[in-house]
């Protein structure tokens, strides 16, 4: 009984001495391990000048986990042409491998990683000629899946789950006159990005913009997103891939100001938007953007002096299909408020040489008076009266543009200033002051019997004017025929502009 109770004894005291033994064996191997890993990285980081330091670094083969603490890296990026350094500085509280299938990687040369997560990063970046700048506070990545094959250098890994939130982001232009935060940024519901916080816009005066830029047309502008959310996406296949494929995006904003400052003819002549489509170079699809804007304050000055505004109220826009690839087509419609009129704009652009687009606008119950403050500013021109529906269908390309036009309105008025910015019409108002009343038409349809006459349009695109000009011409040549008699109208803004 006694060898029974003492054989038990000493097999468990070899148990023991076993598992303090594998025990010491395990942490000691840890430790090599963390060595050998450290001399590795260090080696690499010293042939390629990388200047990277951690606090600790934990290996622990026997269940192949990584952990990395207070690691740090700053770079310094020369560039020979110019002579520009860019800086770079990450630090990361820590970066944690879940588990490394150590089997893989001996028998396959293939690095297996269950799970990659970074923990609490900060991103600096900035350049030493310029004002180039970007401040990232917080930055939390968590990755799933990875494989990594050393022998053909293919990396695959699990596009459907991963983790990204950032917060607190910064950015700032190379000239110092634009900048833009981000409060935060986070994948959600599948793949969603989700940027919240969103505000930026050029940080001079709007008054000094255009000198500032050269002397030149510009805009400013400032604005502030509540929310930009795309639909289930991954970025990493994207980066890898370089191209840029998404269902939707929404943006959601209270409000945007644009100062628009034609004081100064523009360097350049405006591309069509489908131009600018045909110039991006990597593969561009974007099924959906839905555009809401609670309020968009646009100033246009044509002197640097006297200034028009007009508040565009409750703005929703929809574009579809997106894309860089030749043959297709982008359909837009916006919809917006002007006082108490509304106005709904529907337009296809088609991706070919002659850049073909066709354009439809109906404009309801707008007030003549809700437009004075940007046409008595500008023109030195008055208009009151009540359009109570405006409506133009067009076809056109990168030449022209032509359709029809009708407007019904009534208790038309015009008052020109005598001393207003535009001295051709303020010559005239000695003259068309007094017979206004008389001569031009006081509505259409002339009598309550007759259906509105309706009126052909054209407009010749210029390039040395913004593309929303091209459209606001084909109204401009349909109101000048509707209020002028005998026809005297047709023509007329393109004569004036030869």
């Amino acid at each position: 009984m006694h060898a029974v109770k003492r054989s038990r004894i000493i097999t468990l005291i070899v148990i023991a001495v076993l598992l303090l033994t594998a025990t010491i064996v395990v942490l000691r191997a840890d430790k090599l391990a963390e060595q050998m890993a450290t001399e590795q990285v260090m080696k690499v980081a010293a042939e390629q000048q990388i200047p990277l330091s951690w606090s600790d670094l934990h290996v622990r083969l026997l269940h192949g986990s990584v952990q990395v603490d207070s690691l740090m890296v700053e770079l310094n990026l020369p560039d020979s042409a110019t002579g520009d350094t860019t800086r770079i500085a990450l630090k990361v509280s820590e970066i944690g491998i879940g588990r490394i299938h150590w089997l893989s990687l001996l028998r396959q040369r293939v690095v297996r990683l269950d799970r990659v997560r970074i923990n609490d990063a900060s991103v600096m970046l900035n350049k030493s000629n310029d004002k180039t700048q970007l401040n990232l506070d917080s930055l939390y990545l968590t990755a799933h899946d990875i494989c990594y094959n050393l022998q053909d250098s293919t990396l695959t890994y699990n596009d459907s789950v991963y983790h990204l939130q950032l917060s607190n982001l910064d950015f700032t232009s190379d000239d110092g006159l634009f900048r833009a935060t981000v409060g935060s940024l986070a994948t959600e519901d599948a793949g969603c990005i989700v940027l919240k916080d969103i505000a930026g816009g050029n940080t001079d005066k709007k008054e000094e913009h255009a000198v500032k830029m050269g002397k030149q047309e510009v805009t400013w502008s400032r604005f502030h997103l509540s929310q930009v959310r795309t639909s289930p996406l991954n970025i990493i296949r994207m980066a890898l891939a370089k191209e840029v494929k998404i269902d939707t995006v929404t943006i959601e904003g209270p409000s945007t100001e644009i100062y628009y400052d034609a004081q100064f003819p523009p360097k350049e002549p405006y591309p069509m938007p489908q131009q600018s489509l045909a110039a991006v170079e990597m593969p561009l699809l974007i099924n959906h953007l839905n555009a809401s804007l609670g309020v968009l304050h646009v100033a246009v000055t044509m002197d640097g002096k006297n200034v028009g505004l007009l508040d565009l109220k409750k703005t929703r826009a929809r574009v579809a299909d997106i894309s860089n690839t030749p043959g297709s087509t982008m359909k837009a419609k916006l919809t917006t408020h002007i006082g108490g009129g509304e106005v709904n704009v529907a337009t296809n652009m088609t991706l070919n040489k002659q850049c073909s687009l066709t354009y439809n606008a109906e404009i309801k119950e707008l007030k003549g008076r809700d437009l004075l403050s940007l046409t008595k500013p500008l023109l030195g021109v008055e208009v009151n009266c009540n359009f109570h529906n405006i409506s133009t269908n067009c076809k056109g390309d990168s030449k022209n543009m032509s359709g029809t036009f009708c407007v019904r309105y009534d208790s038309l008025s015009v008052h020109l200033d005598e001393h207003g910015p535009m001295k051709d019409l303020a010559s005239l108002a000695w003259l068309v002051n007094p017979l206004a009343s008389v001569v031009l038409y006081n509505r259409n349809p002339r009598n309550d019997h007759e259906e509105p006459a309706t009126f052909e349009v054209s407009a010749e695109y210029d390039p040395m004017q913004p593309f929303p000009a091209y459209f606001i011409a084909i109204i401009g040549d349909g109101i000048v025929q509707s209020i002028l008699p005998f026809g005297l109208g047709k023509g007329m803004l393109q004569k004036k502009k030869k």
